[in-house]
């Protein structure tokens, strides 16, 4: 099993750099191609799915959760019981999510009424296609639990890395021959309904997973919904949270302003995946420290050193991205998304603490003081909706962008930051003294690049890497010298050393 998670891990990293990749190359292609009125409506599609995935209601870690347990005590019955019982459950989600994709269709003019003349009759069209796929996922997305929970970690990363790649490698001719946003919904639909089923295929040949309704288990489905109820709450404020901007502006300003709102977003995710990369290398050691009992002192040195870590990565990103961002975005989504620049810049400002303070939400759930989160968040994702849609109407995506940051400053950042100096034990003190030292050291470099910016103006493509790379090495420089730790330095040196020997 160590070599399966092993692989998995390293495929994990592949996926990150794939979906980077596609959303580089391949959504500018489709924005550019289907233009500003049928991307939007492409972009409307993707929100539905978004949204509705929280339909399981956290029920799919649940699976993955006892079914491991199960196999580890050997209860083999209570699995298959236990697989019979969501089956049936994730079917009438799948009936329940279908019926409300139909009534949205009819409905499309009233919800959004920005929507004009042909728009209207293609959202009808997009939204009984997802009725299909809705119906459909949530019966089968099952199975992909039950692979993650047998440990085939290989299998289920590489359906999740040929489900990314089959969409462009498909959607690219149609787009040359002038397709449109209902044409590229059903592929959508069709390599997301394949690769499930790749998965109900590989749990019946492989795994012998035959899944039979065997009756339902009152205490085993009110233990299971008990321990994903929080994990609900934090997919519901996820969703919100990301993508309740679009629904708003379309309804507000139409398609063109949720393009806009869209690319932002791509700009945006990409960073928040470069965290997440390194914090969940570290998430498994944090586990057997709380579980051991190792106490705070030894929980806050491995906070406050990921979060080094992962500060130095996306301070590098957020701020190459404040001085050059503009340009890049205007050669990479086109002129007409200009602003999507300004609101890429205000969600990635609001998000450089949170995510480098992700290992604390690991800390929290291994404590069982994840509740208090739930709540914080839940009441941001509410107060998100009752600021943006003001916010969005007068001022369009930036609008929404600056609703968006403000709930998540207050929340995520004022209020959990003081529940975890106070109530979790984590050092937050700290991680402020050591970031604001950090960010203070690297501010000649970021003065440098500047200065260049100011003295140069950027005029293409050209200029752009070339000022880009020049900050990168002005960055590394500083960081190296002036702010890195021995353990850090160490780290540089090791993977360095592979490539010149020299520098070991």
């Amino acid at each position: 099993m160590k070599s399966e998670r092993r692989a998995g891990a390293l495929l994990s990293y592949v996926y990150i750099a794939v979906n980077s990749l596609i959303i580089l190359v391949y959504l500018p292609i489709v924005k550019r191609t289907l233009g500003s009125s049928e991307y939007g409506l492409y972009d409307l599609a993707a929100s539905v799915i978004n949204y509705m995935s929280i339909m399981d209601l956290g029920f799919g870690n649940g699976i993955v959760v006892y079914t491991a347990k199960y196999r580890a005590a050997g209860r083999y019955e209570d699995e298959k019981k236990l697989h019979g019982m969501f089956g049936v459950i994730f079917t009438a989600i799948g009936v329940v999510a279908a019926a409300i994709c139909i009534a949205l269709s009819f409905n499309m003019k009233l919800i959004f009424p920005a929507l004009a003349g042909a728009e209207v009759g293609k959202s009808r069209i997009i939204m009984l296609i997802l009725a299909a796929n809705l119906g459909l996922t949530f019966p089968l997305s099952m199975y992909g639990n039950i692979v993650i929970a047998h440990e085939k970690f290989v299998f289920s990363k590489l359906v999740v890395i040929l489900r990314a790649i089959l969409n462009p490698l498909i959607m690219i001719p149609l787009l040359i021959m002038k397709t449109d946003s209902i044409a590229i919904v059903s592929v959508m639909t069709a390599v997301s309904l394949g690769c499930l089923f790749a998965n109900f295929v590989y749990c019946r040949k492989k795994l012998g997973v035959n899944v039979k309704f065997l009756g339902f288990d009152k205490p085993i489905f009110k233990e299971i919904f008990t321990y994903s109820i929080y994990i609900f709450i934090a997919e519901i404020v996820d969703k919100v949270n990301w993508s309740v901007d679009h629904f708003i502006l379309l309804s507000a300003k139409g398609t063109k302003e949720v393009t806009v709102y869209s690319m932002a977003s791509n700009y945006h995710q990409m960073v928040l995946q470069l965290s997440a990369a390194l914090s969940g290398v570290m998430l498994p050691k944090i586990s057997k420290m709380v579980a051991r009992n190792e106490g705070d002192d030894a929980l806050n040195r491995e906070f406050i050193k990921t979060s080094r870590l992962q500060f130095l990565l996306v301070f590098l990103v957020t701020s190459g991205f404040v001085m050059f961002g503009h340009k890049f975005v205007v050669i990479h989504s086109g002129a007409d998304c200009e602003r999507s620049y300004y609101v890429a810049l205000i969600l990635i400002i609001a998000s450089l603490v949170p995510i480098t303070q992700s290992v604390a939400i690991s800390i929290i759930k291994a404590k069982n003081l994840f509740k208090f989160r739930a709540f914080v968040i839940l009441a941001m994702a509410i107060a998100n909706v009752g600021i943006s849609i003001p916010l969005a109407i007068k001022y369009g995506s930036i609008g929404s962008a600056a609703g968006t940051a403000a709930a998540l400053v207050v929340a995520n950042i004022i209020i959990i930051n003081i529940y975890y100096q106070k109530k979790c034990g984590i050092d937050i003190k700290r991680y402020w003294r050591e970031t604001g030292s950090m960010a203070f050291a690297l501010a000649p470099s970021v003065a440098a690049a500047l200065a260049l910016k100011l003295i140069f103006p950027l005029d293409g493509l050209k200029e752009l890497a070339v000022y880009g790379t020049a900050f990168v090495i002005l960055y590394a420089l500083c960081a190296y010298l002036f702010v890195m730790n021995s353990y850090e330095k160490g780290i540089v040196r090791k993977y360095a050393g592979k490539i010149i020997p020299a520098l070991r």
